[in-house]
């Protein structure tokens, strides 16, 4: 019997291209939740995903892309499909190294009707730490991470309703996080349940193109958070920051690219401007502070 019920929780799973790696997930889920209880995202893969999860796991919940839509769409749509009280959401190259915490995991919930998300421990690596325990409690945070966090989904749909598709690929958990906090409903760090996400940082370099893509996009949805939640002296002062930061960390170290990747970032900030106009959601000074007090949720690549 699976630890867990599908009629409960789901687990959310977007991908695209990574088949093998799709597959590994799936197969440590067998003991974990029955297939009724994962739902895929399927971002118009070419390597033959969705043809093999249709064929060889038929009663999982996968859905295709007939073009390329984006992380941030396929976690929109997932949302929008599931149907439980509560979902995970877990990488497709990720996996619970201990899935018996994910009882604790939803009792604190059911317990604690504030808490709209828990973020997990991740630990980054390609290979599964060999400690797996840890002395830490449970606290409050600030954000949560995409690779493995369980979400209610009654705050979900009352307080986010949507991430921004706008962001492309960074940024949207933090918006999330911060809708959340002046929604009043908290987002807690729950260390008893480890996620191992199976990459590598020297194993994931980028091309120099992929890399700018990549940084205009982080940067367009980091100012885009500021000018949306932040006052507007303090927002417009993080971004001057942030670009003075970008200098001294990159381009006098000889990364002379990230003039282009800062220009690109303003050129889409002004591009999106009227999706931020039809969102009232800026924090007052002192609601700024109080969230700016709480801690953010770490990442581990050694094990603690």
């Amino acid at each position: 019997m699976p630890l867990l019920n599908s009629r409960e929780v789901s687990f959310l799973i977007t991908t695209y291209n990574r088949k093998k790696e799709l597959i590994f997930t799936l197969n440590t889920l067998r003991e974990v939740i029955g297939e009724e209880g994962i739902y895929i995202w399927d971002d118009a893969s070419t390597d033959g995903t969705f043809e093999y999860v249709k064929n060889k796991y038929p009663e999982i919940n996968i859905f295709q892309n007939k073009s390329n839509e984006g992380l941030i769409a396929n976690r929109n749509q997932l949302m929008q499909v599931a149907t439980t009280e509560y979902v995970i959401s877990l990488d497709d190259d990720a996996h619970f190294v201990n899935p018996k915490s994910l009882f604790d995991a939803l009792n604190f919930m059911n317990d604690n009707l504030d808490c709209a998300v828990l973020a997990f421990r991740l630990f980054w690596g390609l290979e599964e730490p060999k400690v797996t325990g840890t002395a830490e409690e449970l606290y409050r945070v600030s954000n949560y991470v995409g690779c493995g966090h369980l979400f209610r989904m009654k705050a979900w749909k009352n307080s986010v309703e949507n991430y921004p598709e706008w962001y492309h690929f960074y940024g949207e958990e933090d918006y999330a996080a911060m809708r959340l906090f002046r929604a009043e409903q908290m987002v807690f760090y729950f260390p008893k349940v480890l996620v191992h996400h199976r990459v590598s940082l020297k194993n994931r370099k980028k091309s120099a193109e992929e890399t700018s893509l990549r940084t205009k996009w982080a940067l367009q949805a980091a100012w885009s958070n500021y000018l949306i939640f932040y006052p507007k002296q303090k927002a417009w002062f993080k971004i001057m920051y942030s670009i003075k930061e970008q200098f001294r960390l990159k381009f006098l170290k000889g990364e002379f690219s990230i003039l282009m990747s800062i220009c690109n970032a303003g050129l889409a900030l002004i591009e999106n401007r009227h999706y931020r106009k039809s969102l009232d959601l800026r924090f007052s000074n002192e609601e700024l502070n109080a969230y700016l007090l709480l801690p953010q949720a770490p990442i581990f690549w050694k094990p603690e």
